[in-house]
Parts: structure tokens; sequence; C-alpha cells
């Protein structure tokens, strides 16, 4: 029996629908595939990110970033290829991305983070083109951060620029602002040590430490003054911009009374500057192979610039490549005052090794870098006590 044309016509309209339906599916199968595999690629770059393989991330997050349409997995995949070649300290290729990352209004709640780390990698180069334009980047992420951790890191950034700027107050404002909020940043402290110094070396009284103002008398030096309050010719020189052989009679003078003490701990190989009660500056170190520097308290009982080395009998002038105290020597004794043999010859040097600071490194003596050595030797005097502990 032929078919009817209405059933024919039927039957044709059938087959392309079902053709049509097949071609849609196939195509959603297709794209649900690929934006399963994307998925996949992202979620493998995150994972070695945070495994710290940065190279192998940055290959997945690329590929996933060049495939993906404009949305959600390509911005995510921008922003970890941002941050992995800014932890490779790739500055280029970071600046490349993050600019692109600030240029995206659909990534406008990452733009703090995009701001600050342009900031951080143009303050690296260390111009003064480079420093106006970290400030711009900070206050940038300051403005759009504004109560976000990247809107702190970035005022704190700011605070920093303003003290080498010699702007104390201004970073001070900012600083203890954030110190008031309970604000705990890696960052904050540093900067905070940071402010410290720039207080302690200039003419501001502080009240931590302890600080007065003193009239120069005829006769006085620089030295004597130095004994009578417990403190350094070099510290008086450096706070007030003196020269100890012009000392002007009635001249005030900024001297610090309050009293440091060193805190080493051999197992973060940090010494800290303590004053009063609190950590007032932290260095990196290197202590004794094998723990070898001893544990206990003692006193600074003699400091050296310049000094010999004496080894083996010999004497190893400074500047010598055997030499290996650096360029200040801070020696120890007990706390009785006589040298026993936990301090007998041990002390605080410097060293232009810097590779054999933070860890194990040295005969049993702590070295600090030559610029670090040479700043604690400028505050602390003789006596003062030192505390090391495992």
């Amino acid at each position: 029996m032929k078919a009817t044309k209405p059933k024919i016509i039927a039957l044709l309209i059938g087959i392309l629908v079902i053709g049509t339906t097949s071609l849609y599916i196939a195509k959603f199968l297709a794209k649900s595939s690929g934006k399963s595999s994307l998925k996949s690629l992202v979620s493998t770059g995150i994972e070695l990110f945070e495994k710290e393989r940065y190279k192998d991330a940055v290959k997945k997050l690329e590929d996933c970033y060049q495939k993906a349409p404009e949305g959600d997995l390509k911005n995510q995949a921008l922003l970890y290829i941002s941050r992995c070649y800014g932890a490779q300290d790739e500055h280029e290729k970071a600046a490349e991305f993050w600019g692109k990352v600030v240029e995206n209004p659909a990534m406008a709640t990452h733009h703090a983070e995009a701001f600050y780390s342009l900031a951080s990698l143009r303050s690296a180069g260390g111009t003064p083109d480079d420093m106006q334009a970290a400030e711009e980047y900070y206050r940038k992420a300051a403005d759009v951060g504004s109560g976000s951790r990247f809107g702190h890191l970035a005022e704190i950034g700011i605070a920093k620029l303003m003290l080498d700027k010699g702007n104390i107050r201004g970073a001070r404002l900012i600083l203890e602002k954030l110190q008031d909020e309970k604000k705990d940043y890696p960052q904050l402290r540093n900067a905070t040590f940071k402010l410290h110094m720039k207080l302690l070396f200039s003419p501001i009284l502080t009240k931590v430490p302890e600080s007065q103002q003193y009239a120069v008398k005829e006769g006085d030096t620089l030295d004597g003054i130095a004994r009578t309050f417990g403190t350094t010719a070099d510290l008086l020189e450096e706070s007030n911009g003196v020269n100890p052989l012009r000392l002007q009679i009635g001249k005030k003078l900024k001297v610090v009374t309050g009293k440091f003490s060193l805190k080493v701990s051999k197992s973060k190989n940090i010494l800290q500057l303590v004053g009063g009660d609190m950590a007032f500056n932290e260095y990196r170190i290197g202590t004794g192979k094998f723990g070898s520097t001893p544990a206990g308290r003692f006193t600074i009982a003699e400091k050296q610039k310049e000094p010999p080395w004496f080894r083996d009998g010999r004497v190893i002038p400074y500047g010598h490549p055997e030499n290996v105290l650096g360029t200040r020597w801070m020696g120890f004794e007990s706390p009785d005052g006589e040298s026993g043999p936990t301090a007998d010859g041990l002390g605080i040097h410097g060293t232009d090794d810097e590779s054999s600071i933070g860890k194990e490194s040295s005969e049993g003596c702590i070295r600090l870098l030559n610029r670090d050595v040479e700043e604690l030797y400028k505050i602390v005097p003789i006596g003062t006590e030192v505390l090391v502990e495992e």
C-alpha cells in the first residue's frame, strides 16, 4: 500500500526534528565537555599554585585563559596567572597580567590586590620614578580596597614610602591607626620596626625607649654624656646629627635613657632588640653549627670596630680574607662579670656572606650582616644583657 502524501510529510518532519535535536544535543554535550575540561585546567592550576609549583601551574592556567570564553573561568585563570608570575618574581609578566586584571570591570573585587601587587613590583625598581608610581598604585589600592586586607597592606606600603622620605609623622599616624585596630600582618610588624628605628635615630623624643633632652655644658664630650646616661656616643651623634668634635655649649641633645636588651632565638635564627618590654626591632642571624651557640644569659663586655680575629695563636687583621668577624665585634661575658667557659670567645659579629644568615653557619658566635651589626653596634652599650634561647 502506498503512503499518503500527509504521512510522507509527517515522516520527513519527524526525521528533521530528530536530526536537529541530535545536533543540538551533540553541541550541548561538546560544550559541556569543553567547559568541564577548562574547569579541570583551572582546578589543577590552582592546586599546583598552592603547592608552589608555579611554572607547572602557569602552563595549565594559560591554556585555560586562551581557550575559555569571557566569563568566570577566564577571569579565575587570569587571577592565578598573575599570582604565579608575582610569586616567581617575573616582574614584567606579573605587571602585564595584573594590568589586565585592573582593566577588567568584572574583576573589580580583585582590583585592590592588583593595584597593591603593581605597587610592590614598582617599588622593587628603586628609582624615583618607580617610587612615585608605587605610591600612586598603593593609594589606588587603599581607595578601592578600603577596609580590606589589601587596602590595609597598601596603607602600610604608603607608610614605608613616607619613612623613606623622612615623613615620620605621617607614617606614624597610619601605622598607629592600624595597630589600634588590632591588625596583625607581618608587613605591619616590619613597618613598625622601621618606624622605631627612624624615631630612635632622630631628634624626636620618645617614651619607648625613654628619652630626654640634655643641654651641653662646657667640657662635655659625647663619650662622657653617653657614660653618664648609659647610652652610646654613636647613638648620640646619629640621633642629633652633631659633630663630636664641635659640640656647642647650650645645644640641646636627645639622650636615650631607656635600656635595651637582646634576645636570641636559635631555632628561629632571629635576634630581637628589646626596648622596655616590647620587641623594638628584629634581625636575621646565623648561629653555631650543630647547635654550638650556648644558651644562657650574658652581657656585652667589649665592643670593637673593624676587629682583628684571633685564631690558633694567630692574629688575622681586619680586612684579611680569613677574618670572619666582619666590620664589628661585641664580645660576651657571664653575668657575674667573669669570663667563663660558656662565654669565652663568644659574641656578636658581622659578615658579608648573606648565604650564612638564617641558619647554623658559625663556629658558635652570633653573626649578622655587616649593615645590621653596624646599626646594632650604635645602639647597645657595654653592659647590655643578652638572652640566648633554644
